[in-house]
């Protein structure tokens, strides 16, 4: 199987290679099921770069993307004879199961994501905030300010603004309802705002 995707994925692919018709996936996934490696390939080839793209927004690690790229199909060729088109579109079924790849892996390596407080680009989001500080006093006011976040709220908003996770994939990373996940960012958005412009007046 894996000399397969690396066959695959060997082979060129342009960047706007796309299916307008989900029935030409749906068919893809039904010769897959029944063993046809040229049907993989195909489906690769048509898929790849926006699976890629969606798994780059979320991992936000190229090469972390290309090993969950190369998994998805290899769930693919595995558990092809599980696609129902009854159940929604080949499509809709390869981006459910990239995205699941993608939050599996943001759940293991929750210790391993740089921590929030070294990320200075988080600050884009306030970019009306009033600060005349240096960019030295800027990064000790986000410290200090991010700091005083709770736990959870600190890992919300590393998600979303480090990771770019939107709120329901932030609420399946941390295993809370969606209206608890946007409260969270909600919270520590007003708290970080508060607390810079506060900063900025000093």
């Amino acid at each position: 199987m894996v000399a397969v995707m690396q066959k695959a994925m060997a082979v060129p692919v342009r960047a706007r290679s796309v299916v307008n018709e989900p029935v030409n996936l749906n068919f893809l996934m039904e010769r897959i099921a029944e063993g046809d490696k040229n049907a993989l390939k195909t489906l690769y080839k048509l898929t790849m770069p926006r699976l890629s793209a969606v798994l780059v927004r979320m991992v936000r690690r190229q090469e972390v993307a290309d090993e969950l790229l190369q998994d998805v199909f290899v769930t693919v060729w595995s558990k092809a004879s599980q696609f129902d088109v009854r159940r929604g579109s080949a499509e809709v079924w390869l981006f459910s199961v990239a995205r699941r790849k993608a939050i599996d892996r943001l759940r293991i390596s929750r210790r391993e994501v740089l921590g929030l407080e070294d990320d200075v680009a988080m600050l884009e989001p306030y970019s009306d905030i009033h600060f005349t500080g240096t960019d030295i006093e800027t990064t000790l006011a986000v410290k200090r300010c991010i700091s005083d976040l709770t736990p959870e709220v600190k890992k919300a908003m590393q998600l979303c603004y480090t990771f770019g996770l939107t709120h329901e994939e932030l609420a399946e990373v941390m295993q809370v309802p969606v209206g608890t996940a946007k409260s969270w960012v909600r919270k520590g958005v007003m708290h970080l705002k508060d607390c810079l412009q506060d900063y900025g007046r000093t």
